[in-house]
């Protein structure tokens, strides 16, 4: 391989759909306000592989395009504009092709990393902690006293909207999971009560421990089969925030159970934000977050990493459903 050269992730369309494939690229260049970043760890996200079925050869507006969204790594060459970063930082961030031995940032969307965590654990960081904070602080305006449930718990966003809400004085913290095997788990993470939708009562625990209140706001990832069970345990002017849809796109939703109970529905996605929009989010989570990563009193949770070149192995492991945390790829 050339000097100006590096291996990096590609999804490729196929007949068949996405297939990510490591390929030799020119390494790129720092210019203007971007600084490049030397890639140690890079997390993994479900979205990956959920994109991949509808990535296929035959819609023409489909190419080639670098993989991974977040990062943690080196400052190697900065930017004549991006003024405040110097060669040698250890920095965290989103952008797209992260899943290379270097990639470009904007230096406006980089977080220098706390001295006491370690790069696998800083790449775990920035993609779910900020959406998760969007969705929690920003849409559902938590408020200390509130009642919190975060649903599909054990996910990257769920176990950092189960801290989140604890840091902002959540006054208990709800989680659900369909494996009883991480009850343990998300309640050393901060969850007060942990339910097991799979079985038939979990929305008459929520009630009973609510004193048939029912939670204030519901952080959503899992979609369609949730959403009725999240009406019915949704407090009167309630927030459901829709973050995720990994179990079904479309629900069932009783207009007059949501007119009764004055519910608030909330969208949340970075696809349809402006950069400026994007930028915000970020800029508001270091603002409210960074100081609690530094004392520890927020955590990524990294549950288990895999080498670089392993990415479909990382990807195999999530789609088992045993993870409590993100999946990261570390460079060894």
């Amino acid at each position: 391989m050339f000097a100006d050269q590096m291996n990096a992730v590609y999804l490729v369309p196929t007949k068949d759909g996405g297939v990510y494939e490591y390929r030799q690229t020119r390494k790129p260049v720092a210019k203007g306000g971007q600084v490049l970043v030397r890639v140690h760890a890079a997390g993994t996200n479900r979205g990956e592989i959920l994109m991949v079925r509808g990535f296929r050869s035959d819609n023409p507006r489909f190419k080639p395009v670098p993989s991974g969204i977040e990062f943690a790594g080196e400052i190697v060459e900065v930017g004549k504009d991006a003024t405040g970063w110097h060669a040698g930082e250890r920095v965290m961030g989103r952008g797209t092709g992260s899943y290379a031995e270097y990639t470009l940032a904007g230096s406006m969307t980089l977080m220098r990393i706390p001295d006491a965590l370690t790069y696998a654990q800083a790449a775990a960081i920035p993609n779910v902690f900020i959406t998760a904070h969007d969705a929690l602080v920003t849409n559902a305006q938590v408020q200390k006293g509130d009642t919190v449930l975060v649903t599909a718990a054990s996910s990257g966003i769920g176990t950092a909207a189960i801290q989140l809400a604890r840091y902002f004085g959540a006054r208990k913290v709800f989680a659900s999971t369909r494996d009883a095997n991480k009850i343990a788990a998300l309640k050393e993470i901060g969850a007060d009560v942990v339910v097991d939708t799979s079985k038939p009562d979990f929305t008459g625990i929520v009630e009973k421990e609510t004193d048939k209140e029912g939670v204030d706001i519901i952080i959503d990832s899992v979609g369609g089969p949730m959403f009725a069970d999240n009406l019915k345990m949704l407090a009167i002017k309630g927030r459901i925030v829709s973050v995720g849809r990994n179990a079904a796109g479309r629900g069932e939703i009783d207009l007059d159970e949501v007119a009764n109970k004055r519910a608030q529905i909330l969208g949340v996605t970075f696809r349809t934000r402006t950069p400026q929009e994007a930028w915000r989010c970020f800029e508001v989570f270091v603002e409210d977050c960074m100081d609690g990563f530094a004392d520890g009193s927020l955590k990524p949770v990294v549950d288990k990493t895999f080498p670089f070149d392993a990415l479909h192995d990382a990807h195999a492991y999530m789609m088992g459903n045993n993870q409590v945390g993100k999946i990261v790829l570390v460079r060894e």
